[in-house]
């Protein structure tokens, strides 16, 4: 459509009557009548009515077209003539669509007074009223709600006709006008955007969505029925019935789907929540059987990648030649101890900071993604993006440590017994933490002895693993079970000596051991260990990487788990842990 001057431009916004919330020609328009004129001042305005075409309002808040890092494009800085003509327009307008759009830029604009905003929301309830069309055209309803977004965000902000507004959308409820979706949305909006709590539209909302959720399609029951338990909440109803209706729904979803898998696991784990929340004991026993039978059929695909760029594996093989060259001078010109103390100090892991990164491909964005933990649980701390500080560990961390521990052991410098001994004379380890009770009788803990089974047991497999070839994780089993227990205990007596909490009181007056995380987080605790080996320690033993701790205790480790790898991380947490001299109570006596 090419105009030929601004008068035939403005007539065409009079007459239309596309009830669309973006209109997605109009900038087209309005772009070809500025690029064939020569006037300067013609270009001004049509730069104007372009900007306004683009200005996108949404939720009551403006939304860039386009945005890239601070910039952004419609911004109000582009009206830069005071927005006088925008003031002109809409006072000359008539069409309520545009009048509405006018007033409400200058509303949301520096310039902006109560006056904007009421001319706003009236020619906005005009239109909303003016509009007709079909119920089973999701577009239309889609701009409906929109529209009614805007006057609803619009009303309670200046506080002018806002019961009006409600008591409106409430009119159209028992209509045919909108659909059960779009009907939904705006009663969710409006509970959840209200400045003040209405209990008698709640009560209506509520009335209207629990006689409705007998014959709503299924795309649909399950929003109203999280609705109703938001209703019930707001009119101090029990939540139980809808909580257990959603779990219904979970199951019956199950119909449509094979049965089996991570979506039958998936179906079933957000169902045995809402029983949980019904507080259905026999439903929840029910589905938690389910759930676990469920977990058998999970088969999730391990799929490889190959790195193809010659820059990236010039740089990874001059890495990997530069890190065996530094550890062939380690083993053969340092000593025993100069080897622990690299395992100690050298940068061997990744920053504190990537621990909790989260790297999501674009692909991802297509998709719903669901992570799964070790025992085919799902993980909801989790997003199911690429976590860098694992492929750093998994990729170099490990093969770092295995080069140096590996080549230590055949050179004779990295055994069972110079480890205990270097554990001995420069840990705290080694210190007597033992003392005699009122009974005469031997109390508290020789940790070299309690370590010494699970490392003795470790380089023996080990040693046996370097000289056949070969690697067998059944041997490492009851190595990693101690050691992953052990570690728990070590950072008790640390925190202990530190005077960091260890213990708290519960609201009934028991008392509980404050869980490994919490350990990790005290402040004593964070001033004396450097974040970059607590981040290590975050990873090797709770839900922000592998989870040692949990796993171990609760037996979710399979034999195919226990590698030599999770066991030189161990070590190298142990030696870090142990790499400070804490002084007693009898010492300072």
């Amino acid at each position: 459509m090419n105009f030929q001057n601004l008068e035939e431009y403005y007539d065409y916004l009079e007459n239309d009557t596309n009830f669309k919330h973006l209109d997605l020609n109009t900038y087209k328009y309005i772009t070809d009548l500025r690029d064939r004129t020569n006037e300067e001042s013609l270009k001004k305005i049509c730069s104007y009515e372009l900007f306004f075409a683009d200005f996108s309002i949404e939720n009551g808040v403006h939304i860039p077209k386009f945005k890239v890092g601070a910039d952004a494009y419609p911004k109000l800085e582009l009206f830069d003539d005071n927005f006088d003509y925008i003031k002109t327009r809409a006072s000359k307008v008539n069409n309520p669509k545009y009048k509405a759009k006018y007033n409400h830029l200058l509303w949301l604009s520096p310039v902006k007074h109560i006056d904007f905003a009421k001319q706003a929301i009236e020619n906005y309830l005009l239109v909303l009223q003016n509009s007709s069309f079909s119920v089973d055209d999701n577009l239309q309803c889609y701009s409906f709600g929109n529209y009614f977004k805007n006057i609803f965000v619009l009303s309670q902000k200046v506080n002018y006709k806002k019961d009006e507004v409600i008591d409106y959308l409430v009119s159209l409820l028992d209509s045919d006008k909108l659909n059960d979706f779009t009907k939904y949305s705006l009663m969710d909006f409006i509970v959840s955007n209200e400045k003040k709590n209405n209990s008698s539209t709640t009560q209506k909302f509520y009335d209207y969505s629990y006689n409705m959720i007998g014959n709503l399609e299924s795309r649909v029951l399950e929003n109203y029925l999280k609705l109703l338990v938001t209703l019930s909440q707001k009119l101090n109803l029990s939540t139980s019935e809808f909580h257990e209706k959603i779990g219904d729904y979970h199951i019956s979803q199950l119909k449509t789907e094979k049965n089996q898998g991570f979506i039958a696991h998936h179906y079933y784990a957000n169902a045995l929540e809402e029983y949980k929340k019904a507080n259905n004991k026999e439903k929840i026993e029910q589905t938690a059987v389910l759930l676990e039978q469920a977990k058998k059929t999970i088969d999730l695909k391990k799929v490889s990648f190959e790195i193809k760029d010659e820059k990236i594996n010039e740089a990874l093989n001059q890495w990997w030649d530069y890190t065996k060259e530094k550890t062939n001078q380690l083993i053969e010109n340092g000593n025993v101890k100069d080897i622990y103390e690299y395992l100690i100090l050298e940068n061997l892991f990744p920053k504190a900071s990537t621990l909790n990164e989260d790297i999501k491909p674009v692909m991802l964005d297509l998709v719903s993604t669901i992570t799964f933990d070790i025992n085919n649980n799902i993980s909801k701390n989790k997003s199911g993006g690429i976590n860098p500080y694992s492929i750093h560990i998994n990729n170099f961390s490990i093969n770092h440590i295995w080069l140096v521990v590996s080549k230590g052991i055949k050179n004779g410098k990295i055994s069972y017994e110079s480890l205990i001994e270097y554990l001995k004379n420069n840990s705290w380890y080694g210190q007597d933490f033992t003392y005699l009770d009122t009974n005469s009788e031997t109390q508290g803990f020789n940790w070299i002895e309690l370590l010494s089974p699970a490392l003795q047991s470790f380089f023996i497999q080990t040693e046996i693993d370097i000289k056949t070839n070969n690697h067998n994780t059944q041997g490492y089993i009851l190595a990693i079970d101690s050691l992953v227990l052990k570690f728990e205990g070590l950072l008790r007596e640390f925190s202990r000596m530190i005077e960091a909490q260890t213990i708290e009181i519960k609201e009934n007056g028991t008392e509980e051991r404050i869980n490994f995380d919490k350990l990790l987080d005290n402040e004593k605790l964070i001033a004396l260990i450097p974040e970059d080996d607590i981040a290590f320690f975050k990873f090797l033993f709770t839900s922000e990487g592998m989870n040692l701790r949990n796993n171990i205790a609760h037996c979710f480790f399979n034999t195919k788990n226990y590698t030599s790898a999770v066991m030189l991380l161990l070590i190298i947490a142990l030696l870090r842990l142990g790499n400070y001299t804490l002084k007693t109570a009898e010492n300072d006596e």
